[in-house]
């Protein structure tokens, strides 16, 4: 499971997956400048999120 979270959108993620890369997570949500219309999740890049959006 330690390569998963390269492979999945924010969106995707079960609990597993964000316990198992919680200090990962941080890194991408830290400065968030995108922001997922579907289920409102944020990320510095726009590839972790399956409908991203650019927050102004």
């Amino acid at each position: 499971m330690a390569n998963s979270l390269k492979t999945k959108s924010l969106c995707k993620l079960s609990k597993g997956d964000i316990e198992d890369h919680f200090k990962q997570l941080i890194a991408i949500t830290r400065d968030s400048r995108f922001i997922c219309v579907k289920c409102a999740r944020s990320a510095t890049d726009k590839h972790w999120l399956c409908k991203p959006k650019k927050a102004s």
